[in-house]
């Protein structure tokens, strides 16, 4: 396999992880949210975004090995990356620094550098 598959495994995996963080986090911060005395309304959109940003990260993580092993998607596969790339840039604007956001953005960059190394439009064996 190329080192340009592994490094889209590697980030894959860490995504994954981040997502599975991410369900941890709400377990912890939902019950405090519900304590404080919330407006419904303001806590129901908390966590549709929170369960949301999860499962993109559950869905796109798989479909980015699969998307790699396809000859000729590293384009597809460049713009899709844009999406954790983003994540990251929002995660540390209005959260900071913190081990979720430093998994998002790190899979993101591992995930550009092994989606760049893809080869351009060509059947790759390896």
């Amino acid at each position: 396999m190329s080192l340009a598959r592994w490094l889209i495994l590697l980030a894959s995996i860490v995504l994954f992880a981040a997502g599975l963080l991410h369900v941890v986090g709400y377990l912890y911060v939902m019950p405090g949210l519900l304590k404080s005395g919330v407006d419904p309304k303001f806590l129901g959109a908390v966590k549709c975004v929170w369960l949301v940003f999860t499962v993109e990260l559950a869905v796109l993580a798989p479909a980015f090995v699969g998307i790699s092993r396809r000859p000729g998607m590293r384009s597809l596969l460049l713009y899709l990356a844009l999406i954790p790339v983003i994540d990251a840039i929002l995660m540390y604007y209005f959260v900071g620094s913190f081990i979720g956001s430093n998994m998002v953005g790190g899979g993101a960059v591992v995930l550009l550098v092994g989606a760049w190394l893809l080869p351009r439009g060509s059947v790759s064996v390896g």
